[in-house]
């Protein structure tokens, strides 16, 4: 069973949503992301049952204040196998750092598969837990996907700024 609820950011509204049979967060989108009360994969709004999404909530509440570098709640997205290596290979990203598509190419093996790995990377179901934000173009610009342009500048912002 998976069960979401809505939280305020200083980027707008989250949908964080937490898979009980998996006991792990499965999704974190920016509320624009998707129309959530139409998509049968968010499940049921939670009524105080998934104790995840409370320690995903501090998480995010401590990330925010500049207070947490690293996520500690389970996180199991579903994706394909390509798809969940990027989004590994996004995890060693370092806090407050960058790197590009063709880096995270070669980081996983797939030097020439930039693009596929910019698509991995707008699919991220789990934004800020999976850093999609610290990857950017070539030129070394935030672009496209996942929380928009805007949002990663800001959360790059938030980061440079956290001693």
């Amino acid at each position: 069973m998976r069960c979401f609820r809505v939280v305020e950011s200083p980027i707008g509204p989250l949908t964080l949503t937490w898979d009980t049979d998996r006991d792990a967060v499965s999704g974190l989108h920016v509320h624009d992301q998707r129309e959530r009360d139409a998509d049968p994969a968010f499940g049921h709004p939670d009524g105080g049952t998934c104790a995840g999404l409370d320690d995903l909530e501090g998480e995010l509440g401590e990330y925010f204040a500049g207070d947490r570098r690293r996520f500690d709640v389970p996180v199991d997205p579903p994706g394909t196998p390509f798809s969940r290596a990027v989004w590994a290979a996004l995890g060693d990203v370092p806090y407050g750092e960058v790197t590009t598509y063709g880096a995270l190419a070669a980081a996983i093996g797939r030097p020439r598969a930039a693009q596929a790995v910019g698509t991995a990377n707008a699919r991220n179901p789990v934004s800020l837990l999976v850093p999609c934000h610290r990857v950017v173009n070539a030129a070394g610009r935030p672009s496209g996907g996942g929380p928009g342009v805007e949002r990663k500048r800001l959360l790059l912002a938030l980061e440079r700024r956290t001693p």
